[in-house]
């Protein structure tokens, strides 16, 4: 992820809203997340859509996980070893969708998890 994405990463208004890294990364999930995959999924003359919205379901789905079934005391944790499992994937990324797909994903989970866990 660079500068480049972290320009371009809006999180929705109700995640930001949440009370907690839980329900905002649930919120990121169903607002952000499964929307652009639902919307990319019917694209399949699309190569490039088409998989950018597949790897924004498999995020979605990490995000979910995160916030139904990780315990309270490391939901940070997860949160924080997804955000370096986007890193990898997007300095890995063999096509340009994985790499616009993790740059925005990851640039977004930054955002939320820097809300969320800055000191009050």
């Amino acid at each position: 992820m660079n500068e480049f994405y972290f320009k371009k990463a809006s999180v929705p208004r109700r995640v930001k809203e949440a009370h907690s890294l839980r329900d905002a990364l649930g919120l990121w999930g169903t607002d952000r997340l499964l929307n652009v995959a639902n919307t990319c999924e019917s694209v399949k003359d699309d190569p490039y859509r088409f998989e950018f919205g597949r790897i924004h379901k498999r995020y979605a789905n990490f995000s979910f996980l995160i916030s139904e079934a990780i315990a309270n005391n490391v939901v940070e944790y997860t949160a924080e070893t997804l955000l370096l499992w986007m890193r990898e994937d997007f300095d890995s990324a063999a096509t340009g969708a994985q790499k616009d797909a993790a740059g925005i994903c990851g640039a977004e989970l930054a955002l939320i998890i820097d809300k969320f866990t800055a000191p009050a």
